[in-house]
C-alpha cells in the first residue's frame, strides 16, 4: 500500500462527505426588530387613547362660537415625508348648553352643525357622509376635499358635554397609499375608562 496517496485520499473523501466548517453563534447575540412607528397615545386630560405615528405636539386654541368662547384641545403628528396629518381634537362645551341640546333632542344638530363648521373652515367639498357611533354616543363620519389637492377623512362625536374630532388629512395622490393607516387610526380612538 502506498502511504504518500493516503493523506490526498483523506481530503478528497473529507472534500466529497459534505463536512461544512460552521461558525459557532452565540445564544445571547441583539436581535434586531424592526420598530413601528405607531404608539398608543393617552391623554388623561382628554379622556382617550389613540395609535399616533409619532408624539404629538399639543396646542390650545380658542374659538369664538355663538355659545361663547371655547378652548379647542389639539394632539397633532404631521409626517411630511408622507404629506399626511394625524389630529385629535377635542372641546369642552358648557354644561348648560349640552342640557340644552339633550333636552331639546338636539345633539344630531349639534353633530350637524360641528361637520358644517369643519366643512366651512376648510372650505371643503363633502365626498361622503355616515353615521357612527362610539360607546353608545352618536357621531358622524366625513370625507371631503379642500383646496391644495387635500382629501380628509373625520370623525365627530358627542360624549357627554365632550366633542371630538379624529382627523387625518393628506393629498389625494398620497392617500391610495395611507388608507390603511388613516383606517387604522381612526378606528383605534377609544375612550378612557372613568
Amino acid at each position: 500500500m502506498n502511504f504518500k496517496i493516503l493523506p490526498y485520499s483523506v481530503a478528497v473523501l473529507i472534500l466529497c462527505s459534505g463536512y461544512t466548517i460552521t461558525q459557532s453563534v452565540s445564544a445571547n447575540q441583539p436581535l434586531v426588530i424592526a420598530q413601528s412607528i405607531w404608539k398608543i397615545f393617552s391623554s388623561p386630560a382628554g379622556g382617550f387613547r389613540i395609535l399616533m405615528p409619532g408624539t404629538p405636539t399639543e396646542a390650545k386654541q380658542k374659538v369664538n362660537t355663538k355659545n361663547g368662547t371655547v378652548e379647542v384641545n389639539l394632539f397633532t403628528v404631521e409626517r411630511q415625508q408622507e404629506d399626511v396629518k394625524y389630529t385629535v381634537a377635542y372641546i369642552d362645551y358648557p354644561e348648560e348648553y349640552i342640557e340644552l341640546l339633550k333636552s331639546n333632542n338636539m345633539v344630531e344638530a349639534a353633530i350637524e352643525a360641528g361637520k358644517k363648521t369643519a366643512l366651512q373652515n376648510a372650505k371643503g367639498t363633502l365626498i361622503s357622509e355616515e353615521k357612527i357611533s362610539l360607546g353608545g354616543y352618536s357621531g358622524k363620519e366625513i370625507n371631503y376635499t379642500k383646496p391644495g389637492d387635500k382629501i380628509i377623512k373625520q370623525r365627530i362625536f358627542l360624549v357627554n358635554k365632550r366633542l371630538y374630532q379624529i382627523s387625518a388629512e393628506t393629498s389625494k395622490q398620497k392617500q391610495k397609499y395611507l388608507t390603511k393607516s388613516i383606517s387604522g387610526f381612526c378606528d383605534s380612538f377609544t375612550l378612557l375608562p372613568k
